[in-house]
């Protein structure tokens, strides 16, 4: 397995597993990568399909390359540009709710159809959480009856999210979230200042494609760091400046199902940061999350009591249920703010 070349950081049971079944050549006809965003699903799933296709291209050939996928062969640059004929993506439409059956259908008559190139016939279904009941039902059709040499790979947040009958009829393949150490080295290794490293590491909490990001474009951290300040000058204001600030919030979001949407980012923030304050009021400054803001965390730790910290963190979380079931945003904040 040593041709194989994987940009990949961790994961490395997964690679050698997925490496192996190629040396061997025992694909699975589906696989189902479950994990959260950012941990590399996808550029797993990137270099699998490359290493499959290259590794055909170069066994026509009878010629032996150093590294699988090689990146040079013209599978290879088709499947870089995104204009491989045997590679079918699917994704959730713009505007749509689910990924349809309909999309479902028509991915269906792609892998039914023969290699252009004399190779697998390859469908990468993203977000595969998103399928309608429908979709999913349609989809299972197609697990039961696979076409030959053909490949699904399905990326999923949870795969219980998911029919449990796709589930068992998949390669299932669990990622997850990567060691501080891991994220911190490679970063250091990307260029990042040590402080930067802590930093982005902290906040990834093991999804390093979350760190690149931060590193990678500096006004995705800086909108951290304007969101992150913002909430955290709430603990400082009186009611009426504290409802002020949260009115300026709802203001940047248009209608109301985006309100909603909006609203549970706001309190995923929110969440992070009393998470903060309680692992400093316990001494546990080494896992705090928003590092950047530790010294603001730790005196705000000797503001509040430990049980009024797991009252407000409760409330969130009650919150971003009653949004689930299109409770009054804005009301439901209020009530938090009035308690903070």
């Amino acid at each position: 397995m040593n041709n194989y070349s994987w940009p990949v950081v961790g994961h490395s049971k997964i690679q050698q597993f997925l490496q192996k079944s190629l040396v061997n050549d025992k694909l699975a006809h589906a696989y189902l990568f479950s994990g959260q965003a950012h941990l590399g699903k996808s550029l797993v799933a990137q270099n699998f399909i490359g290493s499959i296709l290259c590794r055909d291209y170069h066994e026509q050939i009878k010629s032996e390359a150093k590294n699988f996928p090689c990146g040079e062969c013209i599978f290879c640059q088709q499947l870089d540009k995104g204009i491989h004929p045997d590679i079918y993506k699917l994704n959730k439409e713009e505007d749509k709710k689910n990924i349809s059956v309909e999309q479902v259908r028509e991915m269906h008559k792609f892998l039914n159809l023969s290699s252009f190139l004399n190779s697998y016939k390859i469908a990468v279904i993203e977000d595969a959480q998103d399928l309608s009941e429908a979709a999913q039902n349609a989809l299972l059709k197609i697990l039961e009856e696979p076409a030959p040499k053909t490949i699904l790979i399905l990326l999923v947040s949870d795969y219980n999210f998911l029919l449990p009958t796709i589930s068992s009829r998949c390669q299932l393949i669990k990622f997850w979230p990567l060691s501080e150490e891991e994220i911190f080295h490679h970063l250091i290794g990307l260029g990042t200042s040590r402080e930067q490293a802590k930093i982005f590491t902290a906040l990834a909490n093991g999804q390093i494609g979350l760190a690149i990001n931060y590193y990678q474009k500096p006004e995705l951290f800086n909108a951290y760091l304007e969101e992150t300040g913002r909430i955290l000058d709430v603990f400082d204001q009186d009611l009426a400046a504290r409802f002020q600030i949260m009115g300026k919030i709802f203001q940047e979001a248009k209608d109301s199902p985006e309100t909603a949407k909006f609203i549970q980012g706001e309190l995923n923030y929110w969440q992070l940061i009393l998470r903060d304050i309680l692992t400093s009021k316990n001494n546990l400054n080494n896992l705090l999350v928003n590092l950047y803001f530790q010294e603001k965390i730790k005196t705000l730790a000797t503001k509040y009591s430990q049980p009024r910290i797991l009252a407000l963190l409760s409330q969130v979380e009650q919150i971003k249920r009653y949004l689930n079931y299109n409770i009054n945003p804005r009301l439901a904040v209020e009530n938090l703010l009035i308690n903070l």
